[in-house]
């Protein structure tokens, strides 16, 4: 049974008809309104993403727009962070404490949120026994994982369930909630280079991550993406979900990843380095893929299959996790916009074959291959791709910070417009 108090301490709404303030923010995320529409239709949505990407204040987004037509105690809020009650303690107290009778009694549909849902064993299976036995139940799930949680929504919800990623700020939302108006820098982007390029340094080095976007104190970010992203996934989330007993380790590859972001990850080679067994190092990394800290690119082989049997590169799933773990950035700071570009533009492949091309990206239209940010602005890598894979390449883009045109049919490009679609 979960106490009375502890339910309104999740849900003030019930006793002051709204969520406060310091709870939400003005403005939208853009994934906001790519969810507002399915709010009302039978259908379970889970939203996941990185931990302190702003998956709690969408939630009471969507909340406080609820509250505008829905009796507040038809909302239920409950997050399992850091509980020691069951999703079926606070179903059950729900319905006995503040509902005064069952779910099935309900004339009106029931909204009921719950966040970090993926620290509830057997989650999938409650949730599919009241989805299907009471049709006026909407359910709002999140979590701070990928892999567990889209598998066992996929086979125990299949045909029940939308689920949603939620990545850290793209830079347009970056600039946004900094009070820059997107759509005029886009109309005369040169005109106002030297307001955005500061700022695009910043969202680089810590911008990525909604508490911090407004944030000046490079200290302050760097402690802070420290303490509530990384040292809580590495000491809490993994080994609460996995049993995992060598912290050390998980430290070692954090590390190891940080001063090389974009790095070929060989496990016969890091495993020796940090003297332990090569299998359970990869199963670490895995690991760390899973809390959504890391993602994975592939040497491009002509299939999705044939490619994840080759050489992989790793990145941080946000370049700003690099900028946290390095003192001195001058080293560092080309491989953290390499980071950026795998992340934004959410390539699965490199190619490493002869030459090297930093991403490869497959459209409906043929392979897009990207190169970031070399010195003399040099080409020709990205030109042995377009000779190797004539028949399907459409596009070469060189990125950097400053400089932009065309070379050879590649186009050059500075970062910042490319992330702003300029």
């Amino acid at each position: 049974m979960v106490p009375i108090e502890e339910l309104e301490r999740f849900n003030p709404w019930w006793t002051k008809g709204g969520v406060p303030t310091e709870w939400t923010q003005k403005y939208r995320r853009k994934l906001y309104f790519s969810i507002e529409p399915y709010l009302k239709r039978r259908q379970i949505l889970l939203v996941y993403g990185l931990r302190r990407v702003g998956k709690t204040t969408l939630m009471m987004q969507v909340i406080e727009s609820l509250l505008k037509n829905v009796n507040p105690r038809h909302i239920l809020y409950f997050s399992f962070d850091d509980a020691t009650f069951t999703l079926k303690d606070v179903l059950e107290s729900y319905q006995k404490v503040i509902l005064h009778s069952s779910i099935e009694d309900s004339k009106d549909p029931l909204y009921l949120f719950f966040d970090e849902i993926q620290k509830q064993d057997g989650w999938e299976n409650t949730i599919k026994t009241y989805y299907d036995l009471y049709p006026d139940i909407r359910f709002f799930l999140s979590g701070s994982a990928s892999a567990g949680l889209r598998k066992r929504s996929t086979e125990s919800l299949a045909g029940r369930i939308l689920d949603f990623t939620l990545p850290p700020l793209s830079f347009e939302e970056f600039l946004e909630l900094n009070g820059k108006n997107t759509l005029v820098i886009k109309k005369d982007p040169d005109l106002l280079k030297r307001e955005v390029i500061p700022l695009f340094y910043r969202y680089l080095k810590y911008g990525q991550f909604p508490e911090l976007a407004r944030e000046t104190d490079e200290a302050f970010a760097k402690k802070n993406l420290l303490n509530t992203i990384i040292e809580r996934v590495i000491y809490r989330d993994l080994p609460e979900e996995f049993g995992i007993r060598d912290i050390e380790l998980l430290r070692n590859i954090i590390a190891l990843v940080g001063k090389n972001p974009g790095m070929i990850v060989k496990y016969s080679e890091i495993s020796k380095n940090l003297g332990r067994d090569q299998r359970t190092v990869a199963n670490y990394f895995e690991y760390l893929e899973y809390g959504l800290l890391i993602r994975f690119v592939y040497n491009y082989r002509g299939g999705a299959l044939a490619s994840m049997r080759k050489l992989k590169k790793v990145y941080f799933s946000s370049p700003n996790l690099a900028f946290a773990l390095n003192q001195n950035l001058d080293r560092v700071l080309p491989l953290m916009l390499e980071n950026l570009v795998a992340c934004q533009t959410g390539s699965k492949f490199f190619y490493r074959n002869g030459f090297e091309v930093d991403f490869v990206a497959e459209t409906e239209e043929g392979l897009v291959a990207i190169e970031v940010k070399n010195k003399q602005h040099e080409v020709k890598q990205l030109l042995k791709f377009r000779e190797k894979f004539s028949d399907k390449t459409t596009d070469l883009y060189l990125l950097d910070v400053e400089g932009e045109g065309e070379k050879d049919g590649v186009q050059i490009i500075p970062v910042w417009k490319f992330l702003l679609g300029i």
